[in-house]
C-alpha cells in the first residue's frame, strides 16, 4: 500500500478552457467577486481571492467560441471553492441572487455546507463552507460521515446580512466594572444544537406546504432554481424568513468559538417560544403558522418535536 501523502498538500487553482475570456471574467469577477491579477495579451486572465498569484486561470487558446461538452462524455465533473465561513458562502449566495445565476442544487452534507451551479461556459463549480473539524459526525471507529440533505437556502441568505458581533469598548477610568456575564455552557450549546436542527426540519416542512399552495394557486415551479428565486424575492414565502433569523442566530451562538452567554441562549429559546404560537386570528406568521398545521402531518410533527425540545430547555 503506498504512503499517505503529505497532509499539509493542498490544490491550490484550476485552470480553464473557455469560449468567451470577457464572458467567463464576468462572471468570475463581477460576480463571485474575484480579483484580475494578470491578462495575457485577449486571451487568457488570471484571478485571485487576498492577492494570490492566481486561483482560477482562464483562457481561449483552444477554445474560442467553442461549445460545452455534451452530456455522456468524460471530463471535469465540477472543481470546489472553499468559504472561510458560513457568511462568506452566504454573500456568495446572494451575489449569485443578485445577478440571477440559477443553482442546480444546494446540499448540507454534515461537514460542510455547498452550492452547486455552472459558470458560462457549463463547467461545474462547487461553493461551499466547511464545518469545524470537531463538529463533523463520525462512526465509532472515527471515520468521517458524509450526507446529502436539503440546505436551507433562505437561512443561508440571512446568515450573509447578519452583523458582525462589535466587541464592547473598555470601560472608561474609574467606571464600576460591568458584571461578566456567565458564558454559554456545554450542555446549553448542545440544547442549542439540537434546536437549531428541529427548526430545520420545521422549516423544510413548512416551505413544502408553502410550495404546494403555492403551486396550487398559481402553477408549478419547476426548477429549484425557481423555487428559490420566489422564496426571497415572493411575498408568498416572507413568513417563513422569522424561522430562518432565528436558525442563522441559533447557529452563530451554539459556535465553539462564539461569543454568547446563557442569557443569549435563554433569549434565543424565548422567541422561538414566542414565534411559534399558530393562531387563527394572529398577525400573517401566525396565521400561516396555523393553516400549515392544518393542512400537513409534517409540520405537526415537527412542531410538536420543536416543543418538546423548549420544554426540555425551560
Amino acid at each position: 500500500m503506498a504512503q499517505p501523502i503529505d497532509p499539509r498538500v493542498t490544490i491550490g487553482h484550476v485552470h480553464l478552457k473557455v469560449a468567451d475570456l470577457e464572458r467567463a471574467v464576468a462572471f468570475y469577477s463581477g460576480v463571485l467577486g474575484f480579483e484580475v491579477t494578470q491578462r495575457w495579451q485577449k486571451s487568457a486572465a488570471f484571478l485571485s481571492a487576498g492577492g494570490y498569484h492566481h486561483h482560477i486561470g482562464l483562457n481561449i487558446w483552444e477554445s474560442r467560441d467553442g461549445a460545452a461538452p455534451p452530456p455522456g462524455t468524460t471530463g471535469l465533473y465540477h472543481f470546489a471553492i472553499r468559504y472561510p465561513d458560513r457568511a462568506s458562502l452566504g454573500d456568495a449566495l446572494r451575489r449569485l441572487v443578485d445577478a440571477r445565476i440559477p443553482l442546480e442544487g444546494a446540499a448540507d452534507h454534515g461537514v460542510s455546507e455547498a452550492l452547486y451551479l455552472r459558470d458560462p461556459d457549463g463547467n461545474g463549480i462547487e461553493l461551499y463552507w466547511d464545518r469545524p473539524q470537531e463538529t463533523w459526525p463520525r462512526l465509532a471507529d472515527g471515520s468521517v460521515v458524509m450526507g446529502t440533505e436539503p440546505l436551507d437556502v433562505q437561512a443561508l441568505l440571512a446568515d450573509a446580512r447578519t452583523p458582525a458581533i462589535v466587541s464592547e469598548e473598555s470601560p472608561a477610568p474609574g467606571a464600576p466594572a460591568t458584571p461578566r456575564a456567565e458564558s454559554l455552557s456545554d450542555g446549553s450549546r448542545d440544547r442549542l444544537r439540537t434546536l437549531r436542527q428541529l427548526l430545520i426540519a420545521l422549516h423544510k416542512a413548512l416551505l413544502d406546504d408553502a410550495t404546494a399552495a403555492y403551486e396550487m394557486d398559481r402553477g408549478r415551479v419547476g426548477s429549484a432554481g425557481n423555487l428559490l428565486q420566489l422564496v426571497i424575492h415572493d411575498p408568498w414565502f416572507a413568513w417563513l424568513r422569522q424561522i430562518s433569523e432565528l436558525i442563522v442566530r441559533i447557529d452563530e451562538a451554539a459556535s465553539v468559538d462564539g461569543a454568547a452567554t446563557e442569557a443569549d441562549a435563554r433569549t434565543l429559546v424565548d422567541q422561538v417560544d414566542s414565534l411559534l404560537v399558530p393562531s387563527e386570528h394572529g398577525d400573517a406568521f401566525a396565521c400561516r403558522y396555523f393553516e400549515a398545521l392544518q393542512r400537513q402531518p409534517g409540520v405537526v410533527l415537527a412542531h410538536a418535536a420543536v416543543r418538546r425540545a423548549l420544554k426540555g430547555s425551560a
